[in-house]
């Protein structure tokens, strides 16, 4: 099968969408189908290409960054990239229903009779400034009805989402829950004398360590987490934003590490914390967490529900203080004789719930059924 992936970023550039739909093409092109992927250019990122995926990327300008919005302005080249790569392929899958690439392709792929699939990551997304909610409002009511109505199905996942997209689209448009999936292979749990050799390569010391990995920006709970700070454990943090952090006494910052490198932190930290707002479904980040044998501090959103339970996942509420006293609470917890057991469940509860393969066999099953009814 030829299939069209279109998202506004792509790795290098690190963002939820980035990462779920990196796995999806992984795991389609392994399966022997054949993935192109359109997306923007921004800076100087690199041209790389993964195994039976091409990355066609069409130059952007990146003006809304510096306001933590993610969102490209491309040039008119991805007209003319998407109109090609529409010929092309046999199913068009976008990302985003705002976004310029998504909405060109769509509108693209029903002039071309190609079978269109949207895939709704977040819904609404709630920024510090009231203009952008504003803005944003206006645009999900225009833009993102527009995109709905230019698919044949749509993807979320999340119930956040699904509620909004409901209302966009009606009742007759078809709309599919799939959880986001986990490469579970390549998260994993090392043993611990590797664990510990890691840690003195990463030039860590013995005291626990609470990752969080996102975008360095205020609705991810970037201050709550500064606030929670203390020189009995390391708060690390991975991720690109424009905050100004720097490394303290019980803070480190990673930005943007690469891929291996950030597998590397995943494993040699004790912990995760996960205090974001907004967001459309439990992040991947997180659950790549649990896939490492992470147990997660979170606070609690009624959507994460579908995805996880107490057993791998401690609910506090939005306070630093609380959230201080929970982070040394489980790291004391890990470190007595049950500790074991809480690593390896967070470990059972993502390669049995989350995987990656089962992400990917929704999705060819949702595209096949679009075929044989094209």
């Amino acid at each position: 099968m030829r299939i069209l992936q279109v998202t506004h970023y792509a790795p290098p550039h690190y963002g939820g969408i980035e990462a779920a739909v990196e796995n999806l093409t992984r795991r389609l092109a392994r399966s022997g189908h054949t993935i192109r992927w359109l997306t923007s250019r921004v800076g100087g990122e690199l041209q790389e290409q993964h195994p039976g995926v091409e990355i066609v990327r069409v130059a952007a300008w990146n003006p809304l960054e510096r306001y933590a919005i993610p969102y490209p302005l491309f040039s008119p080249r991805l007209i003319h990239e998407a109109a090609r790569l529409v010929r092309w392929a046999e199913v068009v899958h976008g990302h985003g229903f705002l976004y310029q690439s998504t909405l060109i392709t769509l509108a693209l792929a029903r002039r071309n009779n190609r079978p269109a699939v949207l895939t709704e990551h977040a819904g609404f997304v709630r920024y510090p400034r009231e203009f952008w909610n504003h803005l944003q409002r206006v645009a999900i009511h225009t833009l993102g009805r527009l995109a709905v109505a230019l698919a044949d199905v749509i993807i979320v996942h999340g119930t956040r989402a699904q509620k909004l997209v409901r209302r966009l689209a009606g009742s007759s448009k078809p709309i599919h829950m799939i959880s986001i999936g986990v490469d579970t292979e390549i998260f994993r749990p090392i043993p611990p004398e590797e664990k510990l050799a890691l840690r003195r390569a990463l030039g860590w010391d013995q005291r626990p360590r609470a990752l969080f990995v996102g975008r360095l920006v205020p609705r991810k709970g970037i201050e709550i987490l500064l606030r929670a700070v203390d020189p009995r454990y390391e708060l690390v943090l991975c991720g690109r934003g424009d905050l100004a952090l720097t490394d303290q006494n019980g803070l480190r910052i990673y930005r943007s590490p690469d891929d291996v490198t950030l597998r590397k932190i995943y494993q040699a930290s004790d912990l995760f914390v996960l205090p974001s707002h907004s967001e459309g479904a439990f992040p991947l980040a997180a659950q790549q967490a649990l896939a490492c044998g992470l147990p997660v501090i979170a606070f609690y959103d009624p959507l994460y529900d579908p995805y996880v339970h107490p057993e791998v996942v401690r609910w506090v509420s939005p306070d630093p203080r609380e959230l201080r006293e929970a982070i040394l609470e489980t790291a004391c917890e890990l470190a007595q004789a049950g500790g074991e057991e809480k690593r390896r469940k967070a470990r059972e509860w993502a390669c049995a719930r989350l995987s990656l393969d089962h992400y990917g066999q929704q999705h060819l099953k949702l595209y096949e059924s679009l075929l044989i009814g094209g």
